[in-house]
């Protein structure tokens, strides 16, 4: 008799517990209707306060900051200095990337500790030690019932987007990745890979050898509206809410500096404006992974000017996310690993003079001095990359096949020479130094001081 009453207790007092959670969850927690996830592979901040000084001030808006703890002073100042959209996220924290053994994670790792809360050894994506496939925020997220989107101006089978939908276990399979992305669910992606979808022909070496078409299976079987060009992305209804594959690309898109007349690939605010255009169509909330892999691409090669026009690509986008998805949305920005550019000393102003000397002695003293305009300063040094001074035989023959020091070349873009780096790499490689984020929107106080990067995954799954 005794035990019948303990357990009839017992069970009263889960079924309560049970209930109260529903509760709690259903109707007092608050949920961010609107998630927004920007990563900027690669963007240090040295290359973002070099993107500031050469973009100039913008124009301000008359919008309050969205954190009501920002002080009357630093509120003015903020306003008087505002050159980036991005500067209007008030919450910043430093993400570790390092873990023991791993001190340098590449591009996959990083990316599978944000999408997924875990870090991997490199030359995995979203799979563990064990051969596990990990459950990213976007999985997550098609659980709580909302609806997805994933942009970006890569390849869709670069790791960082592959993080988000699919694997690789040490070796790229593009093609497989492929065939994931279309059984994931996501409602809007857009970005480049095209050769991975389409046949191979004659157009299309690196296409599909098993025959298939993944576009028009895409558009049959699972509902897609498929776009292949800009002018259709403008096009489509903003009003609906049914799936969207763009593909504009046969790889990653062109450098935004670099788009031909008739250009083809959109932007990354006309992507990012429609993306949430759509997701805002759908009764359930929604969460959006934009990845612009565009500024490492340029860093990698130490292409300064091209890394920082590519940053005013992302801030528009910014712009494009605050002001769609509204002021209260929660939006996050993080570079996910540094490539590491150094600034040069501030430029000097027109007239500047400095002494020199004139005569010297017979002992090489100088004995009179004049003063002479004072020489431009340096470009932006990175730490390394192409651009480094050639200490081999092997790499002054690399240098020279891919034209890099011709800058007398004049078929050569002024945009395609590399910055002068401190040491020669072919490719400049991730760093391991700690990665930014910056955050705005209700939720986003919790995004602030140092925090490991795999926190993010679990602080974004709590709004959901």
């Amino acid at each position: 008799m005794k035990w019948r009453i303990v357990l009839t207790t017992v069970f009263v007092l889960t079924l309560f517990g049970g209930f109260a959670y529903l509760y709690v969850n259903t109707f007092v927690r608050k949920h961010q209707p609107s998630v927004i996830l920007f990563v900027v592979d690669g963007l240090d901040l040295n290359t973002l306060n070099l993107a500031r000084q050469q973009m100039g001030p913008r124009p301000q808006h008359g919008t309050e900051p969205d954190d009501p703890l920002i002080e009357d002073a630093r509120r003015r100042a903020a306003y008087r200095n505002q050159m980036l959209n991005l500067d209007s996220f008030w919450n910043i924290a430093l993400l570790s990337i390092q873990e023991p053994g791993q001190p340098v994670p590449d591009e996959g790792a990083d990316a599978t500790a944000l999408a997924c809360g875990q870090r991997v050894a490199n030359g995995y994506v979203s799979v563990n030690s064990s051969n596990e496939a990990l459950r990213s925020l976007i999985y997550v997220a098609e659980q709580s019932h909302r609806a997805t989107g994933l942009v970006t101006t890569s390849s869709l089978m670069q790791p960082t987007p592959v993080a988000f939908y699919s694997t690789i276990n040490g070796t790229p399979e593009p093609y497989r990745n492929a065939n994931d992305l279309l059984y994931s669910g996501i409602d809007v992606v857009m970005g480049g890979g095209e050769q991975y979808f389409t046949p191979a022909n004659v157009g299309n070496e690196l296409g599909r050898t098993d025959g298939h078409n993944l576009l028009d299976e895409a558009q049959k079987s699972h509902g897609y509206v498929v776009l292949r060009t800009r002018d259709e992305l403008n096009k489509v209804s903003t009003w609906g809410a049914g799936k969207l594959l763009g593909v504009f690309a046969p790889d990653q898109f062109y450098y935004s500096s670099l788009q031909p007349v008739d250009r083809r690939q959109p932007s990354l605010a006309e992507m990012t404006r429609v993306a949430i255009s759509r997701l805002n169509n759908n009764i359930n909330p929604y969460f959006l992974v934009v990845e612009h892999g565009l500024v490492a691409r340029a860093a990698e090669q130490n292409f300064g000017k091209l890394a920082v026009n590519e940053v005013a690509e992302v801030d528009e986008a910014i712009q494009s996310a605050v002001e769609y998805a509204g002021s209260d949305a929660l939006v996050l920005v993080t570079n996910s690993y540094s490539l590491g550019a150094i600034s040069p000393l501030p430029p000097t102003a027109p007239g500047d003079l400095v002494a020199a000397p004139a005569t010297v002695d017979a002992e090489g003293r100088p004995v009179r001095f004049v003063a002479i305009p004072m020489a431009p300063p340096a470009p932006p040094a990175w730490l390394a990359g192409p651009g480094g001074p050639a200490v081999t035989r092997v790499q002054a023959t690399w240098i020279h096949e891919h034209d890099l020091n011709a800058w007398a070349n004049g078929n050569t873009s002024v945009l395609l020479m590399a910055d002068p780096a401190l040491r020669f790499q072919t490719r400049a490689l991730p760093l391991a130094e700690p990665a930014w984020l910056a955050s705005r929107g209700e939720g986003s106080s919790q995004l602030r001081g140092f925090l490991n990067n795999t926190d993010v995954f679990d602080i974004i799954s709590e709004q959901f």
